[in-house]
């Protein structure tokens, strides 16, 4: 009975110290970020991975404890590669803004792991038929939707550096509307966006230390 107590007692405890925000924790964050992409469309068959580019602005704007709020402002390639005998590929460019909640721990070496989700709206900006280099609108039996409504997922960790914040990532984001239709053979089939992203930031703490 008492070990399982003490076990009890010890957990909460552990809780409540990992509950309480670090001066840095306590602190806004804003990050410049930017790194590689690794897209398809979800629902077509004939289609392989495209690598593109993302970039942006990432801030963190803490709550409390453990939880702040990750807003984002980012530029996101997307689409998918063509096969031989699939339809054609996609170059997909997006503005992309993701409110993501994160969960942060400062476990005191001034590394802080964090993990978030959330959902995003993207915009396209452009689209290009693979091959031809030719806007999407001009390609008879393609046409894509301008908005695009998803999640995201993803971690990292943080480094402090001399008052500079270093961080690295990976997220998989998910489309939930449909963001191309194409017309294959008598068939009318549709795609949602797919994307693994790796990462890289740099930023500081807004408010001093």
């Amino acid at each position: 009975m008492w070990p399982s107590r003490r076990l009890f007692a010890g957990a909460l405890g552990a809780v409540a110290l990992f509950s309480i925000p670090s001066k840095s924790q306590a602190q806004a964050q804003i990050s410049a970020i930017a790194g590689a992409t690794f897209s398809t469309l979800r629902g077509i068959d004939g289609l392989d991975s495209r690598t593109g580019l993302i970039g942006g602005l990432s801030i963190v704007l803490p709550s409390s404890g453990l939880i702040a709020f990750q807003p984002e402002i980012l530029l996101v390639s997307k689409g998918a590669k063509g096969e031989n005998s699939g339809p054609d590929g996609l170059k997909l460019n997006y503005i992309e803004v993701p409110l993501l909640f994160r969960l942060q721990l400062d476990v005191g070496t001034g590394v802080t792991p964090h993990l978030y989700a959330g959902p995003y709206l993207g915009y396209q900006i452009s689209c290009k038929v693979e091959g031809i280099d030719t806007d999407c609108e001009d390609v008879p039996g393609v046409s894509t939707k301008t908005v695009d409504l998803g999640g995201a997922v993803g971690g990292g960790l943080s480094f402090d550096v001399g008052g500079a914040l270093l961080t690295t990532g990976v997220r998989y984001s998910f489309g939930v509307s449909k963001v191309a239709d194409f017309d294959i053979g008598n068939v009318r089939e549709s795609a949602k966006n797919g994307s693994f992203a790796l990462y890289a930031g740099l930023g500081i703490r807004l408010g001093g230390r």
